[in-house]
């Protein structure tokens, strides 16, 4: 498996990200590891591995892995664009979130509802996973995240949120995340959706 820390790309629009250089088309993928606390990259660049980068190489179709799930999240859950969602995702996929509706169009028509406007599409993905994991059909994406120490409120502790899918046939087939279920992250889509009459509803 290959982990990547602080990822050197911007995922825009074009084919395959920009700023990763295509290890399996000859290159390597050129990643910067944030938390190693150096700056001794080229100008342009943030922070730089002390390691030797052209280990770090994706196949082909790992590549396209992680050019579809960036899309996914890029142009249909942050730029709200649900009519795309097929492109990405399989008509039988299934969300393992207890929390969300579990077909894509349940989840899509709750983001609709939570995100009525849709914006512009959006050219990169924004904000970019802390660590990213691609192995065949799977790709995982972590981000960091800060909540108040519940024993020390003035103090904050960093934590990792993920979100995780499998693909096959070129779109995705599963999806898991953190699926917290506290109430205020659940009430709102109970009561969304159970006004809505949908059969696909998380359960209290």
């Amino acid at each position: 498996m290959t982990f990547i820390g602080r990822i050197q790309m911007s995922f825009p629009r074009t084919a395959l990200a920009a700023g990763l250089a295509l290890a399996g088309l000859g290159g390597s993928i050129l990643v910067a590891q944030q938390r190693l606390g150096h700056n001794d990259a080229p100008e342009g660049v943030p922070m730089k591995t002390t390691y030797d980068v052209s280990s770090l190489k994706y196949t082909v179709a790992e590549l396209k892995n992680i050019d579809l799930v960036a899309g996914y999240y890029r142009d249909c859950v942050q730029s709200h664009h649900p009519e795309l969602v097929y492109n990405f995702l399989a008509r039988g996929e299934v969300n393992h979130n207890p929390n969300d509706p579990g077909t894509p169009d349940g989840l899509m028509a709750m983001l609709g509802f939570r995100f009525p406007k849709p914006e512009p599409l959006h050219k990169e993905l924004e904000p970019l996973p802390n660590l990213l994991l691609a192995k065949d059909n799977m790709v995982l994406l972590m981000y960091d995240q800060q909540e108040k120490d519940p024993a020390d409120p003035s103090k904050a502790y960093t934590y990792s949120r993920f979100e995780m899918v499998r693909l096959q046939n070129g779109k995705i087939q599963e999806h898991w995340d953190v699926g917290d279920r506290r109430g205020n992250a659940q009430a709102w889509k109970i009561e969304w959706c159970s006004k809505t009459g949908r059969a696909d509803c998380p359960k209290p």
